[in-house]
């Protein structure tokens, strides 16, 4: 009989423990978890409003130099809201003069592709690209 309830405390400790632990792993999780937190306040939020063509037209020529010029561009195109180009070298792109076109975000996934976050105004801004791209002669 004694072993039995020696037994069942034993069991009942390791219980207790094991929930401890566990909570104890689980704030720190949520703590690192804040700390790495890529939540974005409203006033802190890129808000993209191109009015008219010259707009437009200004942001295409700044991605075009960001991208490396037109020699390291292959094809130009869009989806939703992304500007999706494919590029020759990926180390002629510079990020940072493609953010100071006012774009939402540069992504790259990929050695060979560049995604550019413009917003609703994408289909004017990609045809103003591809017009710098591929000028009509």
């Amino acid at each position: 009989m004694e072993n039995n309830t020696l037994l069942i405390v034993a069991a009942v400790a390791v219980l207790f423990a094991v929930i401890v632990g566990y909570n104890i792993y689980k704030s720190i999780k949520r703590k690192n978890a804040d700390k790495l937190s890529m939540k974005i306040n409203e006033d802190e939020k890129l808000h993209i409003t191109l009015d008219n063509k010259a707009d437009m037209e200004e942001v295409a020529r700044i991605i075009l130099e960001g991208l490396g010029g037109e020699s390291n561009v292959k094809e130009v195109a869009h989806d939703g809201t992304r500007l999706k180009i494919q590029i020759k070298e990926y180390g002629a792109v510079d990020e940072k003069k493609i953010r100071s076109a006012k774009v939402g975000g540069v992504l790259r996934p990929s050695k060979t592709a560049v995604h550019i976050i413009i917003g609703s105004e994408v289909e004017p801004v990609e045809a103003e690209l591809k017009k710098l791209v591929h000028p009509v002669a």
